[in-house]
């Protein structure tokens, strides 16, 4: 029987992909794969292209005319686990809850026990802990695609549900709740469970948006 793949089409049904396409997509799926297999398993820093490249069962060159580097193949790892971890936490806030607050636990608490539980986000913060894994700045550091798809995604979340506050102050709630949150995954205070974390999390945004201003301030 033909092996015919298919892509999803905005317009209507899914549409068969031409076979080279296909092809494509799938290898690069296989290497990104490999790629976090094997970046959990020993630390990124310990992976070369080649070992990739073998672990996918395609050539070296392959993967180099895929993504361009190691550095181009790091951030597509970052990048398609970001693109799994914030669907996740965008799934969390739109979950039926008591209210708003209680809802912004919620999807801070799914983003800190994902982030325990996802074993290439654990790998890396390990091994940055000690100070080895070079995975780390695109997860936190660089604007994308982690920090700003989050930043974007509860910023959209917080002008939805307080609207009576202007968006300067939406974005800084929406920044406190982003960097707080990557802090508790990168170094997570000892005494807090997770769920005391996301509450104290939650807390500080909502301390954000309910902050009384001067008026004479600059």
């Amino acid at each position: 029987m033909e092996d015919t793949s298919f892509a999803e089409s905005p317009d209507g049904p899914a549409a068969a992909l031409p076979p080279r396409e296909a092809w494509r997509r799938k290898m690069r799926d296989d290497v990104l794969d490999a790629a976090r297999a094997m970046a959990a398993e020993r630390g990124w820093d310990s992976v070369s292209l080649s070992q990739v490249a073998s672990r996918a069962e395609v050539s070296r060159p392959t993967v180099y005319k895929e993504f361009g580097s190691r550095g181009g193949l790091s951030q597509a790892l970052v990048r398609r686990e970001a693109e799994r971890f914030l669907g996740g936490v965008d799934r969390a806030l739109r979950q039926p809850a008591p209210s708003a607050p209680d809802a912004l636990t919620t999807a801070i608490l799914y983003a800190l026990r994902e982030a325990r539980e996802n074993v290439l986000v654990a790998s890396v913060v390990k091994a940055a802990r000690a100070g080895t894994d070079s995975l780390l700045p695109y997860l936190t550091a660089r604007s994308e695609p982690v920090v700003a798809g989050a930043r974007l995604l509860v910023r959209s979340w917080c002008q939805t549900h307080y609207r009576q506050f202007d968006t300067v102050r939406t974005d800084q709630a929406a920044d406190v709740v982003v960097r707080l949150t990557l802090s508790h995954i990168v170094l997570p205070p000892p005494e807090h469970s997770l769920r005391e974390s996301a509450e104290l999390i939650t807390a500080a945004a909502l301390g954000v948006l309910a902050r009384a201003t001067d008026p004479s301030a600059p």
